[in-house]
């Protein structure tokens, strides 16, 4: 048994108790086995091993439902003669540059200094949609590798685009069915899979039609929708229909799938 002492707690439970000044956590291996007032849980499990918060805040971990794992290593990055003045222009300078160079080792890397930086920040649960275009297959079994190694509960996937041509787009397809089909089979509650997409105007309707196939009903999808007021544009003129209408109408959207950013997107 260990107690956390020493700290402000908050529950967040609605129906109970949900702040205690002087708070405790006991919890045993992957269970918390009860929450209370420090004293009276001090005498309940005098034997426990004690970890002092030391002031600080006791509280469910964050939950980051949407980050990339490709740009962990890029903080304060310049890249010489990339002046973006849109949208597109920081995709196709910065962020779509550095996931084409990005490689196996590259993506460990990153995989472990977001997740260290997620710790710190008590991030525990981490929606990751993952591109790195210089080396597809594999990269989302590394970064599990990363996540299991480091203690954070994950669920990943890889960004499909037809941006790179006909053979990464599929490459990045199987991925994504592989590891959807390895989360199926280890059963492990630290680990999940959706199925990614990038945006819509790298997404072809074959692409889609294709995308589905491959996931055939086994979870969500994790995509981005309307980020930029391209994506609307492009789905208009190439397809009449604004985005979210084509998500609907090839089967993506579900209460399983998580929709990036939505910023132009209409009631």
């Amino acid at each position: 048994m260990v107690l956390v002492t020493n700290g402000r707690l908050i529950t967040r439970d609605s129906e109970g108790k949900g702040y205690y000044e002087h708070g405790a956590v006991a919890y045993e291996g992957a269970k918390i086995v009860e929450v209370g007032e420090e004293a009276a849980l001090r005498a309940k499990y005098a034997d426990a091993e004690i970890i002092d918060a030391k002031g600080g805040v006791i509280m469910p971990a964050f939950i980051n439902a949407h980050t990339h794992i490709y740009s962990a290593l890029a903080r304060g990055l310049s890249i010489v003669g990339n002046n973006p003045t849109n949208f597109y222009e920081v995709l196709d300078g910065t962020w779509w540059a550095i996931d084409r160079h990005l490689m196996m080792d590259g993506t460990r890397a990153s995989a472990t200094a977001l997740y260290m930086d997620s710790i710190k920040q008590g991030v525990t649960t981490v929606f990751d949609h993952h591109a790195s275009y210089g080396e597809i297959p594999g990269t989302l079994f590394t970064i599990s590798e990363e996540s299991r190694r480091l203690g954070l509960r994950s669920c990943l996937c890889y960004e499909v685009s037809d941006r790179d041509g006909e053979e990464k787009c599929l490459q990045a397809i199987k991925e994504n069915a592989d590891f959807i089909t390895y989360c199926q089979k280890q059963n492990d509650p630290m680990l999940a899979a959706m199925f990614g997409g990038h945006a819509l105007f790298t997404i072809s309707d074959k692409t889609f039609d294709r995308m589905v196939e491959a996931n055939n009903g086994r979870t969500g999808y994790h995509i981005h929708v309307s980020e930029g007021m391209n994506d609307v544009y492009d789905s208009l003129q190439n397809y009449g229909r604004r985005p979210v209408q084509r998500l609907q109408d090839h089967g993506i959207l579900g209460e399983k799938t998580i929709l990036g950013h939505c910023i132009h997107v209409n009631t």
